[in-house]
Parts: structure tokens; C-alpha cells; sequence
């Protein structure tokens, strides 16, 4: 059995540039979400993924819970998801919360979510992954009142 070299060399530096457009994507998102953050409130300002090479097409950040603003609770959530040849996500499931109040937002925004479909001659058919949101809140700033 015969390797071609080139076609294996052409096939690593195609997959380099995918994760590296990849981190590009993922850090103007990141980017975005500070910037709305600042205008809108309290929201998902980090989410981290565990190692996947596939890319992001749309990421859905989850909406702060309104209870959770209000009683001041920040946690994080940890989704695990399959995502599908077609870059669809299925079998999303919370296997981690700081606190159960998290759990269905961040279920919604990963089922919003979708990575790129792989071409046909790429082995990985569906890809299991997790991805952690974090709830953080802006801290609120008082008046000190001099006695």
C-alpha cells in the first residue's frame, strides 16, 4: 500500500487552518458577547469547549436567568453534546451545574448552536464534546454614606 505524502501534508495543513480560523471565530465571538454584555446587562461571557477540532458556525450564548439576576447567583454549566456529520448538535445533556437554575438556558443555547459539516473524505462522522458556560454578573457598585 502506497502513502502519498503530498495528499497527507495537504490533509495536516487543511486541518491546521481549520482549528486556527476556528480560535479566530471563537475569539471575535467572545469579543461580540463582551461588547453586547456592556449594553444589555448581565450575561454568558465565557464558554469554553473541551478539545474538538470542529469549527463553530453559530454559538448561542444562553439569556441570563432573570431569578438568578435578581437573587444575585452566579455558577457555571456544563453541556455535553454530540455533534452530528451535518454540524447539527444532538443528545445535549447537563452533566455538570453549580446550580439547577442554569441547566435549561444553557441546554437552549447549545441546541441554537451548530459547527461547519465535514467534507466526505473526513474519517470523524459525529464528535462527542462539552462546552461550560459561565453565569458571571457585573458587580454592583454603592454609594459609601460617611457618618
Amino acid at each position: 500500500m502506497m502513502i502519498d505524502r503530498k495528499k497527507v501534508m495537504t490533509t495536516l495543513n487543511l486541518e491546521w487552518w481549520k482549528v486556527t480560523i476556528g480560535a479566530w471565530m471563537s475569539l471575535f465571538l467572545l469579543a461580540n458577547a463582551h461588547a453586547g454584555a456592556q449594553e444589555n446587562g448581565p450575561t454568558v461571557r465565557h464558554f469554553f469547549d473541551s478539545n474538538t477540532d470542529r469549527i463553530p458556525a453559530m454559538t448561542a450564548f444562553p439569556k441570563y436567568p432573570s431569578i438568578a439576576r435578581r437573587d444575585r447567583i452566579e455558577g457555571q454549566a456544563t453541556v455535553c453534546f454530540k455533534i452530528r456529520a451535518n454540524g447539527k448538535i444532538s443528545r445535549a445533556v447537563v452533566t455538570n451545574k453549580s446550580h439547577r437554575i442554569f441547566s435549561k438556558p444553557s441546554l437552549r443555547a447549545i441546541r441554537k448552536s451548530s459547527f461547519e459539516p465535514i467534507g466526505p473524505a473526513q474519517i470523524l462522522a459525529t464528535a462527542r464534546t462539552c462546552r461550560t458556560y459561565r453565569f458571571r454578573l457585573d458587580p454592583v457598585l454603592t454609594e459609601k454614606t460617611e457618618t
